[in-house]
């Protein structure tokens, strides 16, 4: 019988601890509710597999390097079986070097003695258990965010009612899939694979997001605490904004809003969830290369020619906004030109290396873990080609390697296709990525 057992501890950083996500420090001036790491252990025949979700904006190798040792030093040593995936939350605290920004070290050890905690706690509570999932397409709150332009371009993010709009570029996934271990009569951990991105607040304090809201929406419903995994989808050119209202959806209030909205869809769905039965349990992990891109000499002239320009007019003296952002004028086009000089010099022409990690119950369900912030398509590639009923395809995990756009969105524009240090793989690595992740769930271990 296949058991499980599961965990979470509090990792909201001090007061002053900087936040991630955005271009520039952000010391937290206070807590509008807790961060968690959260594990869900499972094991059959001997071998165990977990995930272990932090409510933090991304996740170095190197961090997840230190976690792994810290969990042999306990004497856990199925760490190579754990899929360590952030929710992406752009008010959680930095975690690692961000656009020439570096971590409080002191949390980074609390941070790692409370995922091993965490790890531990889990692995004691084992026990026998049922485990049933369900896949619903329902996900009211998800927007492609890039957008083609009446001048031919795509824009990122291009503001709200915005006559130049002609359409979105691509699609977005609708299906949000829902893992749950019921124990002792009633269910006593959930995992749910979502698609969209985690930046819904915003300001300078700290918060889980909507996935936090949507975890205590679940427990309030149910009577009882228990953990809810927010495992964030291929979300890389998704987000929360409808560009055809004017309303404001960056806040608090939004959180909760999407927050709620997805704990009552995946309420709703419980009903549907179905036992999986009595099935084996298999781990397979596979490396995968991912190069950085080249910078052309083209691309390295115009950048200086930026930079030229800012030093004799001195800069804009105005703070970098998603419309620049989106339009990539002032401070924003002096940023990336930053970035891409960077990012010749540090970058261009060498590679990293990534964990793949699938977990396969059976032929039912499977996990998937993939690196950075891949593009939607990435996922429904995924899944259309994977012999498995339900599939969670887990971004943000392993490791940070930047957005993963599909090829063709190279030729058209927005951001996520701009060079940044430590981001920016090779333009073939989507079609990669898929290739790998069809192969690793498809193939016999």
């Amino acid at each position: 019988m296949m058991k499980a057992g599961s965990s979470r501890e509090i990792i909201t950083p001090p007061r002053g601890i900087s936040l991630a996500g955005y271009f520039n420090p952000r010391p937290n001036t206070g807590i509008l509710d807790e961060l968690f790491v959260k594990v869900l252990l499972l094991e059959q025949d001997t071998v165990v597999a977990g995930l272990v979700s932090f409510d933090l904006c991304f996740l170095d190798t190197g961090l997840i390097g230190r976690i792994k040792d810290e969990l042999l030093k306990q004497g856990i040593k199925f760490g190579d079986n754990l899929i360590f995936s952030a929710t992406h939350t752009h008010t959680g605290p930095m975690t690692g070097a961000f656009f020439g920004m570096e971590p409080d070290e002191k949390y980074l050890h609390t941070l790692i003695w409370k995922t091993s905690l965490a790890v531990l706690h889990a692995y004691q509570n084992l026990a026998p258990a049922e485990i049933m999932s369900a896949s619903v397409d329902d996900n009211p709150y998800a927007f492609n965010r890039r957008y083609l332009m009446k001048d031919g371009r795509v824009l990122t993010n291009p503001g709200k009612l915005n006559p130049d709009i002609v359409k979105p570029e691509g699609l977005v996934d609708k299906e949000i899939s829902i893992f749950a271990v019921m124990r002792d009569g009633r269910i006593s951990a959930m995992a749910v694979n979502i698609v969209n991105h985690t930046d819904t607040v915003g300001g300078n304090m700290v918060s889980a997001d909507w996935p936090g809201i949507m975890e205590r929406v679940i427990q309030n419903k149910l009577g009882y605490e228990l953990p809810v995994l927010s495992l964030i989808g291929c979300s890389g050119n998704i987000n929360h904004i409808d560009v055809s209202s004017r309303t404001s959806q960056t806040n608090y209030g939004e959180a909760f809003r999407i927050g709620k909205g997805y704990a009552e869809i995946i309420l709703n769905a419980m009903s549907k969830l179905a036992a999986i039965g009595s099935s084996s349990l298999d781990v397979v992990t596979q490396d995968m290369e991912i190069p950085f891109r080249i910078i052309r000499d083209e691309e390295f002239v115009k950048a200086q020619e930026i930079l030229e320009r800012s030093a004799e007019t001195g800069g804009s003296g105005k703070d970098m906004t998603s419309e620049g952002l989106a339009i990539g004028e002032g401070p924003v086009a002096k940023f990336f030109a930053e970035e891409l000089v960077a990012y010749k010099k540090n970058c261009s022409g060498l590679s990293r290396k990534f964990k793949i990690i699938a977990f396969k119950i059976g032929d039912k369900l499977s996990f998937l873990s993939l690196p950075g912030e891949p593009f939607t398509e990435v996922g429904l590639s995924i899944k259309k080609e994977s012999l498995f009923h339900v599939n969670f395809i887990i971004s943000n995990a392993m490791g940070r390697c930047g957005y993963v756009p599909m090829p063709e969105c190279f030729l058209y524009g927005g951001y996520e296709i701009l060079p940044v240090v430590g981001g920016a793989p090779r333009e073939d690595t989507a079609e990669r990525m898929i290739e790998v992740g069809v192969e690793i769930l498809n193939n016999n271990p």
